[in-house]
């Protein structure tokens, strides 16, 4: 206990920073307004809501090729530096999104490019540093880390929905792109900083505590070739697309129903505070119990929010709580992936392989909206979609409570 203590006490700044870094981070921005745009940008461009939905699909292509990349840059380089470039740039990412025009192919690019220039204020960049700071205390501490995309992620659709119907989406646009500058840079700049190990690359192994040297560690091919990785790669990519599904497209999903735009989005804010307590109580869970259990258990309870999305029609009270369940789900991912990556294949190269993780998570999260944009066209209900989504989150809770440490971390 007391070197738990010992550790928020030297590193409570880094967990601050991180925790707004993340918040107003690209992957925050991107997941949590995206379906306060979808209306506006329907009815300027004439796009359908599925090919407005595939705009998050072309955020996690690119995801997918820099995510890996900027790990690999922070293994090398340290975390801050990669944070305190990006953040501006995710900035002036945003800014060019007001300049969006006809044809579509236009947004799709500049979610990509929102993807390339932001990817340093990924969960990944900042994990890293906590996983070098935090070790006793390592899973509730990742938690408090990402607890901003939670509190971000509540506020942010009333926030992008206000300044829609005042601004218009380009002020919205103007408006996301204030936020890593106001609310991650200076913090990231005043208390953000790399674990000592990191900083001292030329100690020597034997110098370093134990907790840190990167014996036993898994180089990034090693990790790729073992089954942990790939089980955890395929639960975390199928509960992303159901996560993302619902987050997109929940607010249509009650406006068709009747429930008022306001109210709308103030409900869908429910997903971000369910984040926060999912990512608090997993953490929390993770230093105490049998890791792939956790996990399995924050993956299945929102199948049953998918039943009630579908059975509720418009009641307010029904739709809260499936929405704070699958927030569950979503807060409880990144730092359960970050704990696993740690936990099984040491820190040596722990970003870029979480970075690979993380953007395999991203793909599974552009396919979401998507699909389930699909399936309104082609129905002209979300029924299909939550229902499928019910057979999705199970299938993820079976695969990842089956999770077993790879091979040259079992005992003799």
């Amino acid at each position: 206990m007391l070197r738990k203590w010992e550790e928020y006490r030297r590193a409570w700044p880094v967990l601050l920073a991180s925790a707004l870094g993340t918040g107003s981070g690209v992957a925050v921005l991107m997941a949590y307004s995206i379906g306060s745009f979808m209306a506006p940008l329907t009815m300027e461009f004439g796009w359908s809501r599925a090919e407005v939905a595939a705009a998050p699909l072309f955020y996690a292509i690119a995801t997918v090729l820099i995510g890996p990349l900027v790990g690999a840059l922070a293994d090398r380089w340290g975390c801050r530096r990669i944070v305190l470039l990006s953040q501006p740039l995710l900035a002036l990412a945003l800014v060019l999104l007001t300049q969006l025009r006809t044809p579509i192919g236009w947004l799709y690019a500049g979610y990509a490019v929102l993807a390339l220039l932001g990817a340093g204020t990924l969960p990944v960049v900042f994990s890293r540093a906590i996983t070098g700071w935090f070790v006793s205390s390592r899973g509730f501490a990742l938690g408090l880390s990402l607890i901003g995309t939670g509190v971000v992620g509540a506020l942010l659709p009333t926030y992008v929905n206000g300044l829609v119907q005042a601004y218009g989406w380009r002020g919205a646009y103007l408006g996301l792109a204030a936020l890593p500058l106001l609310l991650g840079l200076p913090l990231s700049w005043l208390c953000f900083r790399d674990p000592p190990e990191d900083m001292t690359p030329s100690t020597p192994t034997a110098q370093k505590p134990a907790s840190v040297t990167a014996a036993g560690s898994f180089h990034f091919s090693e990790a790729l070739r073992s089954l942990a990785f790939w089980q955890m790669a395929v639960s975390f990519m199928v509960v992303a697309i159901a996560v993302s599904a619902v987050l997109s497209h929940t607010q249509s999903l009650l406006i068709d129903r009747g429930v008022t735009r306001a109210a709308a989005a103030a409900l869908l804010g429910l997903f971000g505070i369910a984040v926060s307590c999912g990512r608090l109580v997993s953490g929390y869970m993770l230093d105490m119990l049998r890791a792939p259990l956790v996990a399995a258990a924050m993956f299945a309870a929102p199948a049953l929010a998918c039943v009630l999305l579908w059975t509720s029609g418009n009641n307010l009270l029904l739709c809260g709580v499936a929405i704070m369940l699958v927030g569950i789900a979503g807060g409880a991912e990144h730092d359960i992936a970050g704990f696993f990556v740690a936990k099984y294949f040491g820190r040596a190269h722990f970003a870029a392989i979480y970075g690979l993780l993380y953007a395999l998570y991203g793909l599974g999260g552009g396919f979401g909206p998507l699909l389930a944009g699909t399936i309104y066209d082609a129905t002209g209900s979300y029924d299909s979609a939550l229902l499928g989504g019910v057979g999705i989150f199970a299938f993820a809770a079976a695969l990842i409570s089956c999770l077993r440490p790879p091979a040259k971390h079992r005992p003799a």
